[in-house]
């Protein structure tokens, strides 16, 4: 009687397809079950690939450091949901915010090892891009908190993903010279439908981020073409897109004070009414209440809580502190603050390194730190760091670590995939 065998090939293909459908499906509604379900499959195969291969140390980095923040970040969170009012509603938090990111690092590092790898990733954030515009082109987005619901994320997690997504964007800068012209393909369909979603968020902070990418990005070019002899080209050419993301930051603005106040105040009057700083008083008074215990990790009466210190017609924005590390302050106390700063200064330090050890281990370095850089900001006014929007920067954080990693092939028929 013969025997079914599936090859690793066949195993890693059938990952690639998972994850690239878990990458797709991300930002529009509903997604959840399906995203996991394609990451746990994808999980399972390569975990499978690598211990019939007896290469199971090449599934995560080396590096200690970052393998100690993700295990504190992780453990803490635990605890602290496991002390909390509610501990089964809050253990489900972390899986679906720690543990599924953690899932989806492991399986884009696993998955990437070289340009050709991440270029198509890319191709799948493209298409999920174009979609994504199609689809807010039917259902147009309001930049409002609430609104009705449609098929794609709301205006903040849209907001989010953008900024995740444009640094990894900046990757096509550098592409393999056979596929140069595929790259600028993808650049010239990816990045208006990235500015346009961004115009039509009125976000003030994505605006920043992508110049952010941009100045990273820029001095990603300078050091790896040191002997550049036409420097005054790049810098009219730098200068020129943070002109032109300043124009449309200033037109985002006024879209969305026309939107929340016709005929009322303009761009710049309504970036003074902004209610953070009322929203960070709070926060800071809440956490003096419980400077070291916090309110338990991913407590679902939370929000609520934090809501009544509001007037009532304010209640439905105000729901948490709008800033990623007071709110784990808020959940944790000050050692949940100290876990997010030594989880984000870990990963900087991670990528840092990397980005010394040569071309392709800088060009994941560095952009690794521009998406990080972009991240901490858009989570420094309001705080996405949770759902659909952290597992994906895990997965993006795990692509440019693959990337910057130098492995040896996986055996039995795994030489097509890490060339």
């Amino acid at each position: 009687m013969r025997t079914l065998t599936i090859s690793n090939a066949q195993l890693m293909r059938f990952a690639l397809i998972a994850a690239g459908v878990a990458l797709l499906v991300a930002p529009f509604r509903a997604s959840a079950g399906l995203r996991g379900a394609m990451l746990l499959l994808a999980g399972a195969a390569i975990l499978f690939v690598h211990f019939r291969a007896d290469q199971l140390k090449q599934l995560l980095p080396t590096e200690k450091l970052l393998g100690a923040a993700v295990a504190i970040w992780l453990a803490s969170a635990l605890i602290w949901a496991a002390m909390g009012p509610s501990p089964i509603d809050s253990l489900s938090v972390v899986k679906r915010d720690i543990l599924t990111s953690m899932l989806a690092f492991f399986v884009f590092y696993a998955l990437t090892r070289t340009r050709t790898d991440m270029l198509r990733w890319i191709y799948v954030l493209t298409a999920g891009l174009v979609l994504l515009a199609g689809t807010v082109a039917l259902e147009p987005a309001e930049p409002r908190a609430f609104g009705p619901a449609r098929a794609y994320v709301d205006v903040g997690w849209l907001a989010t993903w953008l900024v995740t997504v444009a640094p990894m964007l900046a990757v096509l800068m550098f592409p393999p010279r056979a596929q140069r012209r595929a790259a600028t393909t993808l650049l010239m369909l990816g990045l208006p439908c990235l500015l346009w979603l961004a115009w039509l968020t009125g976000n003030r902070v994505v605006w920043v981020c992508f110049a952010t990418t941009v100045v990273i990005n820029a001095g990603i070019v300078r050091y790896a073409h040191k002997g550049m002899r036409d420097h005054l080209q790049a810098t009219v050419i730098v200068a020129g897109l943070l002109a032109l993301i300043a124009l449309l930051m200033i037109a985002s603005m006024q879209f969305r004070a026309e939107a929340e106040s016709p005929g009322g105040a303009g761009a710049v009057a309504s970036m003074f009414q902004d209610g953070r700083a009322q929203i960070w008083r709070v926060a800071w008074s809440m956490i003096g209440e419980r400077p070291l215990l916090g309110y338990g990790y991913g407590d679902p009466e939370f929000p609520d809580l934090f809501a009544a210190h509001f007037e009532p017609e304010w209640r439905h924005l105000f729901r948490h502190a709008h800033n990623i590390v007071l709110n784990y302050m808020l959940q944790m106390g000050v050692i949940g603050g100290a876990v997010v700063l030594f989880l984000f200064a870990a990963l900087a330090w991670t990528l840092a390194v990397r980005a010394k050890l040569g071309a392709l281990a800088r060009l994941g370095g560095y952009c690794g730190i521009a998406l990080l850089v972009a991240v901490i900001l858009r989570n420094s006014t309001d705080d996405f760091f949770s759902r659909h929007a952290v597992q994906f920067f895990g997965a993006f954080i795990g692509m440019l670590l693959g990337l910057a990693t130098r492995r040896p092939p996986l055996s039995a028929g795994m030489a097509g995939h890490s060339g």
